[in-house]
């Protein structure tokens, strides 16, 4: 018997536009910050309702810089527990300290009354994760605030877009994102000086032609501007299928565990539909077989050994974290999902977990 076609978890949606950018990149000769990156950092900042949009290699450099160009080095930068660990690695690449505080079981965001508990006169900056798209509530703004809108593309706080808050908004275009280039990512502010510490960051050093600072390359390439331009056109379809699919979710699934806003007026892109079970990993491997991509759904950064002695605790504990990471199940939902597919998975999830 043949194995059963895999529901993937996750796939970006590309069509005939990126591929028509792309070949006119490749003919053009052009393959680095050209017309294309400048006119995708153009309409990046004015979709995330921006000053400035400065276009990275990643997401990764994207907070990578951020944290560079507020000068954290020696410092404290707040961080919540729940993430990928690319920011607290930016954070101890930096130079600087993660200090970790757990997260609010519900909206599975880092809280302002967590940040607060958690501060310390040597905090410098605080990062803010928009965890899985679910845009999160703000630290008070004494201290500059960078956003990790990773995932948060296209979800709103109040009809504005999340990417539009904090001192600077960082955005990764990986294939499980929103919005893909390939790789790739962008710094978003408002701040002119900042901006102009970005740019030169990313590309050398260089200011009106002159090296300014002591700096690596973390340029966009034009075939990735011209990828981005095609998905931004097409960024509404994208949200408005996944919170379609989040909805058949939650209605299928009454009784499971997922994510909630923190409060009225905070809409998610639903970047990551996640469900907290009892057996994770069991659940993983029975949907496996029945031809379901799922996975983890995010990590505890007090477990991860890269970090081990290089944070320092800014909560008593990280139980709904650690919870998260133990139970937490990422189900499949991306734009070219079929409505037969989700029933699919709906179906299996309901027989293995009994719901």
């Amino acid at each position: 018997m043949y194995p059963p076609r895999v529901i993937r978890l996750a796939r970006p949606w590309i069509g005939a536009e990126e591929l028509d950018g792309v070949r006119e990149v490749l003919e053009s000769g052009m393959l680095v910050m050209g017309a294309r990156v400048a006119a995708f950092e153009a309409r990046l900042a004015e979709v995330c309702e921006r000053r400035h949009a400065i276009a990275v290699g990643s997401g990764t450099a994207a907070l990578e810089l951020a944290l560079e160009a507020l000068d954290v080095r020696s410092h404290r930068v707040l961080c919540p527990a729940l993430s990928w660990p690319s920011p607290a690695h930016a954070i101890v690449r930096s130079g600087a300290v993660p200090v970790l505080y757990d997260v609010d079981p519900a909206s599975w965001n880092g809280t302002p009354e967590g940040a607060a508990a958690a501060r310390t006169p040597l905090v410098r900056a605080a990062i803010v994760i928009d965890q899985f798209g679910m845009p999160a509530p703000h630290p008070p703004s004494d201290v500059p605030t960078i956003v990790d809108a990773a995932c948060s593309i296209g979800s709103t706080v109040d009809g504005r877009p999340a990417p539009a808050r904090g001192t600077i908004a960082c955005l990764s275009f990986h294939p499980r994102k929103l919005l893909t280039t390939g790789e790739g990512g962008a710094c978003l502010t408002d701040d002119d000086a900042l901006a102009d510490a970005l740019r030169a960051l990313r590309n050398h050093g260089q200011r009106d032609g002159g090296f300014v600072v002591a700096a690596g390359n973390q340029r966009m390439t034009e075939m990735a501007a011209a990828m981005g331009l095609a998905q931004l056109d097409r960024l509404d379809a994208i949200v408005a299928r996944r919170r379609e699919l989040a909805d058949r979710y939650r209605d299928a699934l009454p009784d499971a565990r997922v994510q909630r806003p923190a409060r009225d007026g905070v809409e998610s892109n639903w970047q990551t539909f996640g469900v907290i079970v009892d057996d994770r990993d069991a659940l993983v491997a029975a949907l496996r077989e029945d031809g379901v991509e799922a996975g983890r759904l995010s990590f505890a950064m007090n477990r991860i050994g890269s970090l081990a002695g290089r944070f320092e605790a800014g909560s008593p504990d990280f139980a709904v974290a650690e919870s998260l990471e133990d139970g937490g199940l990422a189900l499949p939902l991306h734009p070219l999902m079929s409505d037969a597919d989700q029933a699919r998975v709906i179906e299996r999830f309901r027989r293995h977990t009994g719901s």
